[in-house]
């Protein structure tokens, strides 16, 4: 079962070195899952568990997810903002976390600091990429790996999909409080 908090956020809460408690996990997984429900929409890609995981699963498939969503919402102009700030990287410039990254995800979230999305609800949803993305690469994927080896990546999957696509009672809610980007 989902924490009540699921759907009150997009923020992807952090998971320490320590053992966390289940909720949290479950928090943690059901968070990334509904980021990527969110950006499939947006995208008019297949919202089913199999292929909505390996969009999460991996830091590489979620970096390229963030990408494809950014590529929608973002005009022209930005993008050629993004790519100045990419040329004016230099490897030491990369913060660690996105080190062997694509580097187009660190330039984006310094355009976006500069320059906020204007759209509120791709706003709501880039803010809650950069909470997923801000995790090391290998961190992360040990983190995913653990969490779809013990089944719980897959039962998130499945009860976040059922409660945006209407299976809950308050389904219209949500949407209307996350967006539907």
């Amino acid at each position: 079962m989902l924490p009540d908090t699921a759907f009150d956020a997009l923020d992807v809460p952090q998971i320490g070195n320590q053992p966390e408690d289940v909720d949290r996990r479950i928090l943690f997984a059901a968070r990334l899952v509904q980021l990527g429900v969110l950006a499939c929409r947006r995208l008019d890609r297949p919202l089913k568990v199999t292929t909505l995981l390996p969009l999460v699963e991996r830091i590489e498939a979620l970096d390229a997810l963030v990408i494809d969503f950014a590529a929608a919402v973002l005009s022209a102009k930005a993008w050629q903002r993004i790519a100045a700030n990419l040329a004016g990287f230099g490897e030491r410039s990369i913060p660690r976390a996105y080190q062997g990254r694509d580097k187009r995800i660190p330039a984006l979230w310094l355009y976006l600091r500069e320059e906020p999305c204007e759209n509120p609800e791709a706003a709501r949803l880039l803010d809650g990429f950069a909470s997923a993305c801000r995790y090391d690469g290998a961190r992360y994927n040990a983190i995913l790996a653990n969490l779809a080896g013990e089944g719980v990546l897959e039962s998130a999957a499945v009860q976040v999909l059922e409660h945006l696509e209407g299976g809950s009672d308050n389904g219209s809610t949500v949407n209307e409080k996350e967006g539907s980007a």
